[in-house]
């Protein structure tokens, strides 16, 4: 009897120790990881189309090379569709700068007022996405600036800011390099931003979190970044 005690304690606290080692693995370990796949598509004039994992669209963007917040204008729009095998049409979204819908107050640096506002056609009723930034200039000396984020998409309410991920360039001269996304205080994805094939790393397939998790990225890759703009 002791020994069939003893066994089943021990076999118990095999399963705590696992469980306790999943919740403390890296986000990266946790995670999917996969790169945006580019490509032209024909009639497709200041755009391109592209795939992460199962999600698929295309992207158009318009910007100017002019230093300042070029999302408080109309300097810079963005304009891309999201299509996944789980939904039954695309999604069309929209983004530019406006007023938050979101109250941001976690946001812990000074931020500009206006914020870069995303409206998604054919998505989720209460959809909404607000980007803010930094008040502070860009400096070259800095590893990247400051960014925050917050998606709610599908009874998903994410949050991202800015933080080296696994991948980043070492130093970013003061350009936006990657991001981390929470649900709450955990995290369930992330992403590196490149010029070609920028890395997305998602909460695994059958995830409540996944599709969220896909938006969040795909918006945060596709803002035209005024830091992407400093020499």
């Amino acid at each position: 009897m002791r020994s069939w005690v003893l066994t089943a304690m021990a076999v118990a606290m095999l399963a705590f120790a696992g469980r306790v080692s999943a919740a403390e693995a890296p986000m990266t370990e946790r995670t999917e990881k996969l790169q945006l796949k580019p490509h032209r598509v024909k009639g497709l004039l200041l755009g391109y189309g592209y795939e992460v994992g199962e999600y698929s669209g295309e992207v158009r963007s318009r910007a100017k090379s002019v230093r300042g917040p070029l999302f408080s204008s109309d300097k810079a729009k963005t304009v891309f569709t999201i299509a996944s095998p789980r939904w039954t049409t695309p999604m069309t979204v929209t983004c530019g700068g406006g007023q938050s819908r979101f109250a941001l107050g976690w946001i812990e640096f000074k931020r500009q007022d206006l914020t870069y506002d995303c409206a998604f056609e054919g998505g989720p009723a209460g959809s909404a996405f607000s980007l803010a930034l930094s008040e502070a200039p860009l400096m070259a000396a800095l590893y990247q600036p400051q960014r925050a984020a917050e998606l709610s998409f599908g009874g998903v309410t994410l949050r991202a800011i800015t933080r080296k991920v696994e991948g980043a360039m070492p130093f970013g001269g003061g350009r936006t390099l990657s991001y981390r996304i929470s649900n709450g205080d955990h995290e369930v994805g992330g992403l590196v931003r490149g010029v070609l094939q920028p890395t997305f790393y998602l909460p695994p397939a059958g995830s409540p979190d996944r599709d969220a998790a896909a938006v969040m990225a795909l918006t945060l890759n596709f803002f035209q970044d005024p830091s992407d703009q400093q020499p």
